[in-house]
């Protein structure tokens, strides 16, 4: 199949990928207003986990139990996900995408109140894990809605990697500005401001977003909801396409998170304590850079070379075992990012291949995983840093990770031709319906 015939072919320059960028934020209202709540509400979600682990490392000083902070943020992923995702598909999307909003802002702000010396840690962690129960079916319902907002393949493909770009770019903005407002105020303010950064989500969402009918008719009572989350599970696991993308990002994303899980404390180690913001968003800030270089390649090309990326990704995480000095840490990390951007063209393949009905829950059981993977990394790395080094811990991570890549690239071929049959002739083979 050549590039020109497929429906999965974008701009190979850098100079019509910019172009893209600009007309679709032009012309297309709906996406502008999904660029605006996403950078909105993102920003603030890096807030309140900067607070809450800065807060908890100041009171226990255990890397393990400061690491635990952001595992609490992603733990309710694994349930919503899995749980709640259907609702993106038998509920309107704006809908879910407003409520998610509201319930968000309102359990930030009750943390924000409850963030004093007096409140006991477990009491924080689970006002933290109810607020995050909600993003998993915001993020379904909001990946769903893309491709009906972009209904042009090209313009998916360059908007898919322009949010991808921004959610890398509002963790680089988040971190910096919560260890910069952490330090100067207080872990309460910062939470505080998260709040209202979900206020502003529901706005722009209300404003610019257009209603939309749910396409399936909900089932009722908790046995429905079973079986929806069992055809999610499904649609994931019996397709070739879905199975292979989204297992190499589930992989490489436990070990990759290994850097952000030590950061501060291996710049309090080194003594650069108030540059723990900056180390920890080293990772975000590669991956902004690598999601312009990625957007060069003809599609199908960087599918390809996925594998490849994803493995070359976690060799900067081998030699930060060597314990180098917190600026060669960040260029380290920062190039680890930067090759991670091959989560765009997963992304974009398996949303490509799914039917408009099944999306919020093909994306709601791959987040799910992705919650589960994202934790589970976050907690090996703290412990290993405890009974280790930071940088140890972010060594092993390289060169296990480095282990499963290598078993999913024996796959690799058969996926790439199974999504260039796909994308050549149906949205979606019957055996997968």
């Amino acid at each position: 199949m050549t590039s020109e015939s497929s429906t999965v072919s974008g701009e190979s320059s850098s100079a019509r990928a910019t172009f893209r960028y600009t007309r679709l934020l032009r012309r297309n209202r709906e996406f502008r207003g999904i660029v605006l709540a996403q950078v909105t509400s993102e920003v603030g979600d890096h807030f309140a986990r900067f607070a809450l682990a800065a807060l908890v490392l100041d009171r226990s000083d255990s890397v393990f139990y400061a690491a635990f902070a952001f595992v609490v943020g992603y733990i309710p992923g694994l349930f919503g996900g899995l749980l709640l995702s259907p609702f993106a598909d038998r509920v309107p999307r704006k809908r879910v995408l407003i409520v998610c909003d509201l319930a968000r802002a309102a359990v930030v702000g009750v943390l924000a109140l409850a963030a004093v010396d007096a409140t006991p840690l477990w009491f924080l962690f689970a006002l933290l894990l109810f607020a995050e129960l909600f993003s998993q079916p915001f993020f379904a319902a909001r990946s769903a809605l893309m491709p009906d907002v972009l209904v042009d393949p090209r313009d998916y493909l360059v908007g898919s990697s322009l949010t991808r770009g921004l959610n890398q770019a509002n963790q680089v903005i988040g971190l910096a500005a919560a260890g910069v407002v952490v330090h100067a105020f207080s872990p309460r303010v910062a939470l505080a401001v998260d709040a209202l950064t979900f206020l502003a989500s529901y706005l722009v969402i209300q404003l610019m977003l257009r209603p939309r009918a749910a396409l399936m008719e909900g089932r009722g009572g908790l046995r429905g909801l079973l079986v929806d989350t069992a055809e999610g599970v499904k649609l994931v696991f019996f397709d070739q396409v879905r199975r292979s993308f989204v297992l190499l990002v589930w992989a490489t994303i436990g070990f990759l998170i290994a850097p952000e899980a030590v950061a501060l404390a291996y710049s309090r180690d080194h003594g650069a304590a108030d540059f723990g913001g900056f180390l920890m968003a080293a990772v975000p800030a590669g991956a902004v850079a690598g999601v312009a270089l990625v957007s060069r390649l003809e599609p199908l090309r960087a599918v390809r070379l996925s594998p490849v990326l994803a493995a070359a990704s976690l060799l900067p995480l081998v030699a930060t075992a060597a314990d180098p000095d917190v600026p060669v840490a960040m260029a380290l990390w920062f190039v680890s990012g930067a090759l991670q951007a091959f989560i765009v063209p997963m992304i974009v393949g398996v949303n490509l291949v799914t039917r408009p009905e099944a999306r919020g829950r093909v994306n709601g059981v791959a987040a799910a995983g992705l919650s589960l993977f994202t934790a589970a990394g976050f907690a090996l790395a703290g412990w290993l840093a405890d009974v280790t080094s930071p940088a140890a811990a972010v060594g092993i991570a390289g060169l296990t990770g480095l282990f499963f890549v290598g078993l999913l690239a024996m796959r690799w071929p058969q996926a790439v031709t199974e999504l260039s049959t796909r994308s050549a002739s149906a949205p979606e083979p019957a055996s997968a319906r």
